[in-house]
Order: structure tokens, then sequence, then C-alpha cells
């Protein structure tokens, strides 16, 4: 009997669950490169494109209707969009409407685009948004490295 105990305490001693950790001093790294650029773009000022876009969101918040497809990295007045950008449906609809002023052209920017925003949402349902933007065409010539 003594012998059946103590292959039992062994075995539970040999079995027994464990677990280990290990840590280190980290820190985070931060590096950013800066590479000033300079874009040579000629702006066809004798005619203006047109986009139109808009989209409708059932309780303002998902998408039922309206345009698949956006120009990217869109910036309005020149500032960052932000972190929640991806929230605002006003500027994936001037995004969009970006998009359809360039589209079939061979424009690579809009330049100086002036936006028309129109916002409907008289019932807390329901939320539509039509914009209209104008601009002059630009096309990329050169970018040059400024260092």
């Amino acid at each position: 009997m003594h012998k059946i105990l103590m292959i039992l305490i062994s075995l539970t001693l040999f079995n027994s669950c464990s677990s280990i950790t290990k840590s280190q001093m980290n820190q985070s790294i931060n590096v950013t490169i800066d590479s000033p650029m300079k874009a040579k773009i000629d702006v066809d000022m004798s005619r203006q494109l047109t986009g139109y876009a808009s989209g409708g969101y059932l309780f303002h918040v998902f998408k039922v209707s309206g345009d698949s497809k956006f120009a990217e990295e869109i910036r309005f007045n020149g500032e960052d969009p932000g972190w929640f950008s991806f929230l605002s449906r006003v500027r994936t609809v001037q995004s969009a409407a970006a998009y359809n002023a360039i589209r079939g052209t061979n424009a690579d920017i809009l330049v100086n685009p002036q936006y028309v925003l129109e916002e409907n949402h008289w019932n807390p349902f329901y939320k539509q948004i039509k914009v209209k933007v104008t601009g002059f065409p630009g096309k990329i010539v050169s970018i040059t490295n400024q260092q």
C-alpha cells in the first residue's frame, strides 16, 4: 500500500501544470523618413470637371444605396482626415463624387475642388447625402526630390 501511495504522489508531482513567463524591458522604436517632394502639375483652366454622388444610410449608419467607387486620400482644406474619418458618411460621398469627376478623363487630380453638399435626414431611420463637386483637371508632369 505504501508503494502505491508513493507512486501516486510521484505521478502527481511529475504531471503537475507549470507555466513559464519571460519578460524583458522594451521600448517602441519610432522611425520616420522625411523626403520632401515637389510635383509639377499642368492644370487645364479652360475646362471644369463635375462629379455627382449620393448615398443612402439606414439608421444614419448602414449604407443601403449609393456609389461604390471612391477616390483615395481625399483631404479637405489640406488637413489630415483623422482617426475617425471612416465613420464620416459625408466624406465617403465626397470621395465618390471626386472619383466620378475624374473618371474617364486623363486627369490625375482634381484641382481646387468645390463641394456642394445636400443632406436629407427628415426621419430618424434614413439619411440621404448628395454631393456635387467641380474642379479643374490636373495632370502630373513630374515629381522630383527636394534634397
